[in-house]
């Protein structure tokens, strides 16, 4: 039991631990043995908490652009980041600059979480997981059982949570529950759920041995850091990746079917059962209508931190922070001109009517006027031509009036070309920040993109209780349907019921399935989900997913939009390879039991 290991402390997490030096004492770099390590809680804490700067938040990992939005959902201008590669069908530049695969084209990097990336992030991960967990036990005498409880519920969530993130992307691969040395070469298993099960067991170990809150005055191990514990893993983040976990491997691209409402049942079964506890634990709230802008940012310089969030990177890690960028602002308004836009197809196809109907179902959809009558969350997450961009110009800003409504109509003040970086959609995003955040208020403050929040949960319970247990039923002890779920979503915005799911989606299964898709498309826009659902329900190579179009129009007197033209701006590259990364090349040359994904 001489191991050494170097631990790179970076600096409490580069300030995520605000107040961490209990755990994090040492040196910059300091070289320790394993007994050294495990020689008491604060010790192994330290250890630990490397794994949290490992977590990669895909909104800032790829090259400080949150260029996370892959699917067709949203449109970039610059070609040299990797959302452009994966359009252009090039998977092979994960392993470049501008993807939060690598982050700058190392895929062995020896400070996973300097580049903070998930290649490299997630094998560090699970091999510093595997230390923590084949040497606490026998060493950390000096800690309390709970205290022991603490590191080692977080080491098996760590562990099953860093093979997670490597599967989702690269497809099926090996459970490394061992540090390995000279025995590593472990088969890479054809079968999604066989390492899908052994992850399941980890994140149930975790859950058995997390509080469901640190700053439980109960939880001797947090009171050190009470307040100041919002990013620790919880017993509820543990259930809540549990259920993310088995629904995935329940999805028809992991069960290798091409129909896409063909899921496992009983994977689905043990799926809706994990997010049901999730959703019984008193913690967890939605935000309030008026108030949903909070789960997102924040304008008092401090992360956003709500009843909804469950699981995320952990803070200002690595390069870069929370601090909100402007790559979804138009230039004009923003302080970067690496802009990405909502398609028009995303927005048509998924932000429905205000009577719960989508856009080509409802009486109340105007082609004329395509934004009138919409459901509410439209408004709150959407720019559309005319709506105020700018608060108060204040007294001094000369022609910059033109600035304080959109202008994206042909030849707009905010529409490209008009401008090198306006809007190639029509569109802007706001979901991520508040009406003055723009340089003329000159407010801002921080955005948060969590991979986990309590709306996401409702919407994975509804599809995984939908298909084990049809449209009204439900897990035992546990009174909420499918249909439940989501109009308890809905209901948020339009508490009458007038938005609820409309008679004519509950026919069939697939047919509310549909919508259940549609919902997880309005409430999880722009969170870096839609690339990885698309995959997932076996949909890339469908035409629908593969347009991302512009809304061009002029206006008239009346400041109305007339004229309008919908126009195909870029079509993504997707076949039957593309719904999974290819694997380093070097990597599947080592042994013939690590082979390459089909196609690459």
């Amino acid at each position: 039991m001489n191991k050494v290991f170097k631990l790179i402390y970076t600096t409490c997490l580069i300030g995520v631990f605000f107040s961490c030096e209990d755990y994090l004492d040492k040196t910059l770099e300091t070289d320790l043995t394993v007994d050294e390590v495990f020689k008491n809680f604060n010790n192994a804490q330290g250890f630990v908490e490397e794994m949290y700067a490992m977590i990669v938040d895909y909104s800032t990992a790829a090259h400080w652009q949150h260029y996370m939005c892959y699917g067709e959902d949203a449109i970039g201008v610059d070609t040299w980041l990797f959302d452009y590669a994966i359009d252009e069908g090039n998977y092979w530049n994960w392993q470049g600059a501008g993807s939060m695969f690598t982050g700058g084209g190392n895929t062995s990097s020896d400070l996973p979480f300097s580049r903070h990336a998930i290649w490299p992030s997630s094998w560090a991960g699970i091999r510093k997981a595997n230390i923590v967990i084949g040497s606490a036990p026998e060493l950390l005498k000096d800690a309390t059982p709970q205290e022991v409880d603490a590191i080692m519920g977080q080491a098996y969530f760590f562990r099953a949570f860093f093979h997670h993130e490597l599967m989702k992307f690269w497809g099926s691969m090996p459970y490394i529950d061992r540090v390995l040395a000279d025995d590593w070469k472990i088969e890479r298993p054809t079968e999604w759920a066989e390492t899908a099960l052994k992850i399941d067991e980890d994140f149930q170990r975790a859950a058995d041995l997390l509080p469901v809150d640190w700053d439980d005055p109960n939880f001797a191990p947090g009171v050190k850091t009470n307040g100041q514990n919002m990013f620790r893993i919880t017993k509820g983040a543990a259930l809540a990746l549990k259920g993310k976990n088995l629904l995935y491997a329940a999805s028809p691209l992991m069960q290798g079917n091409d129909n896409t409402y063909a899921y496992n049942k009983e994977l689905c079964q043990r799926a809706a059962e994990a997010f049901a506890q999730v959703l019984q634990i008193s913690r967890y709230q939605l935000i309030s209508w008026e108030d949903y802008g909070s789960v997102f940012y924040s304008n008092q310089n401090r992360y956003p931190y709500s009843t909804e969030f469950i699981f995320s990177q952990a803070g200002n890690v690595g390069w870069f922070g929370g601090y909100l960028p402007g790559n979804w602002q138009i230039g004009s308004m923003g302080v970067d001109n690496k802009t990405s836009y909502p398609t028009h197809n995303y927005i048509y196809n998924y932000f429905g009517m205000n009577d719960g109907l989508a856009c080509e179902d409802s009486p109340n959809y105007d082609a004329g006027d395509p934004w009138a009558n919409r459901d509410p969350r439209f408004y709150k997450w959407v720019v559309v031509d005319g709506d105020q961009m700018v608060k108060n110009l204040g007294a001094a800003t000369g022609n910059n009036e033109k600035n304080r409504f959109a202008q994206f109509n042909n030849g707009g003040v905010h529409r490209y070309p008009a401008i090198e970086n306006g809007t190639r959609t029509g569109y802007v995003a706001k979901k991520w920040f508040p009406l003055t955040h723009n340089k003329f208020d000159n407010q801002y403050g921080f955005a948060w993109r969590s991979h986990v929040r309590l709306t996401d949960v409702y919407l994975m319970y509804a599809e995984s209780a939908l298909m084990a247990y049809g449209i009204n039923g439900a897990p035992s002890g546990f009174s909420m349907s499918a249909l439940d779920a989501i109009n308890k979503i809905r209901e948020r915005a339009v508490p009458d019921g007038s938005l609820n799911v409309a008679p004519e989606y509950l026919t069939n299964v697939e047919k509310f399935m549909d919508e259940v898709r549609r919902e997880r498309a309005v409430e999880m826009a722009w969170e870096a989900h839609r690339w990885m659902d698309v995959r997932r329900w076996k949909l890339g190579t469908d035409m629908k997913y593969k347009l991302k179009t512009e809304i061009l129009f002029d206006r008239n007197a009346d400041g109305k939009p007339i004229n309008l033209v919908e126009r195909v701006l870029r079509t993504k590259v997707f076949d039957e390879k593309h719904y999974w990364l290819p694997l380093p090349q070097n990597d599947t040359e080592l042994y013939e039991g690590f082979p390459q994904n089909p196609g690459w």
